[in-house]
Parts: structure tokens; C-alpha cells; sequence
């Protein structure tokens, strides 16, 4: 737990270093604005700005798990975000065992756009590519694809919803489960949001019983590009850490076609 909380110290003072004053992203043509997946289970169906590079990097946290979480993200089109996705550093005391995870590799297309009635939606896919050791791991390819919908409700209350169907490689075929999620925020203030999520997964196999957990988080805009969170993660069913916790920060890099507008 003290090397976890130091870890996320470090990524927190890294974070704030890029986080000099500037003016009001309502001042600034085509101004960046960070699109913050993390902490919840649950993503937006939105996709990264085109042309942008953001970071999304954090700590899990729990009593026998922790985990450094990473994910990178470019907006290649308006409604096209590739991904890549992975935990440069894990550790589970139980297993006896340390070091990176599986990583993944994908694509999200937003293929509607919110309107008063509809909601934006989009598609996901990722493969799963073996290059964790022991029980850290699957040792085999997978697959997971996604059906993501997010939508601006009154009051200043916004929701998330994801269909998730996973393909989880092993010898001579796979195992498959459903992973169903939503999370509901509300803004708080211009800077202040908060969040409460249901999420869970379908049974797949003796070994991967299903699972339900909540979980509870506040975010902070420091600046349209650079936001922070932290959460509390809670088991309600299946073997998983009865709380975690997760802190962590979402972060546009650059737009690297700044110059070909």
C-alpha cells in the first residue's frame, strides 16, 4: 500500500507539472478538452479529438492487488480513436507474483452523434495480446467488443452505458462472458463532477465466476486538458478485493495536427 500511495503521489505531482495557468478554453481556437474514460469501469462512447494524443494513467490499489493502469489514445479521425492499453507494473500478493500485464490493442468509431433525443453511440474493439508471466496473464490471444452509449441528461446529470461480449483465449478455443456496466455523473461544478457506477461480468468458466462491484468517484478538472480522479471500488458479489482504490489522470498531450490546420 505505501509503494502503491508513493506511486500515485509521483504520477499525481507529474501530472500537476503540465497544469500551468492558461486562459479559458472558451478564449482558445479549437481549444483541447481531455475525454477522461477512467476511473470507472464504464467508458464514454465518445472518441479523443482528432488529431490529439492523451494519456490516461493511474494506481489500483487493494488489499492483496495493486497495479499501475495505463491507457494511450489518439484521435486519427473525428469518429475514429485507436487505443492502446496496459498495466506497465502489477502485483498480486496471493500468486507471489509481479510485472506487467496482457496488453490491449483496438479501435473506437462513434458512428452517432448526441441529439435532444438520441444519445451518442459507439463501437469498440480490442485484441488482447499475451505478454504478461504466470497468473498474471492469459497466455493466449483474445477479444473483446463493445457497445457504448453515453447521453447528456437535465439537471446537469450525465450517463454511461457499455455492452461488453469477451473472448478469453486458452488451449484449443475460448471462453466467453458478458460484461454489462453504466455510470451516472453529475457536474458539480465547472471543475467538480461526480460519479456512481454498477459493473459486473458474466460467468466464463470454473475458474471466473461472475462478479458484481459499485463504485463511487470525483474528478477535478484542473484545466480542459488535464483532468484528475480518485475512486473507491466496492464488491457486491464474486471474488474480488472486497474495496479498492484508484487515483489517477487524464492528459491531452498534443495535437499533432496542429500544424495541418
Amino acid at each position: 500500500m505505501r509503494i502503491a500511495a508513493t506511486l500515485l503521489l509521483v504520477a499525481f505531482f507529474a501530472a500537476s507539472a503540465a497544469a500551468q495557468p492558461s486562459p479559458p478554453a472558451s478564449q482558445q481556437p479549437d481549444a483541447i478538452v481531455a475525454t477522461p474514460n477512467r476511473p470507472t469501469v464504464t467508458n464514454t462512447a465518445d472518441t479523443t479529438q482528432r488529431g490529439v494524443l492523451e494519456l490516461e494513467f493511474g494506481i489500483y490499489s487493494a488489499s492483496r492487488q495493486q497495479a499501475l493502469q495505463g491507457l494511450l489514445k489518439f484521435g486519427l479521425f473525428r469518429d475514429l480513436e485507436l487505443q492502446w492499453a496496459g498495466n506497465p507494473w502489477q502485483h498480486d500478493a496471493d500468486a507471489h507474483q509481479a510485472g506487467v500485464s496482457d496488453n490491449l490493442a483496438g479501435f473506437r468509431w462513434r458512428f452517432l452523434h448526441q441529439g435532444k433525443w438520441k444519445p451518442t453511440l459507439s463501437f469498440q474493439y480490442n485484441v488482447s495480446l499475451p505478454s504478461a508471466s504466470g497468473t498474471l496473464g492469459t497466455d493466449h490471444v483474445g477479444h473483446v467488443v463493445t457497445l457504448l452509449a453515453s447521453k447528456d441528461l437535465p439537471a446537469k446529470f450525465h450517463l454511461d452505458a457499455n455492452l461488453n461480449y469477451q473472448l478469453f483465449g486458452r488451449p484449443g478455443g475460448y471462453d466467453h462472458n458478458w460484461l454489462p456496466d453504466f455510470t451516472l455523473s453529475r457536474q458539480l461544478t465547472d471543475k467538480w463532477s461526480l460519479s456512481m457506477e454498477f459493473s459486473g461480468y458474466t460467468r466464463a468458466n470454473a475458474a471466473t465466476p461472475a462478479v458484481v462491484q459499485n463504485l463511487w468517484a470525483v474528478g477535478y478538472a484542473v484545466k480542459p486538458r488535464l483532468v484528475l480522479d480518485s475512486a473507491v471500488q466496492f464488491r457486491m458479489a464474486g471474488p474480488v478485493p472486497t474495496v479498492a482504490y484508484l487515483g489517477g489522470f487524464t492528459y491531452s498531450i498534443a495535437d499533432l495536427y496542429r500544424h495541418r490546420r
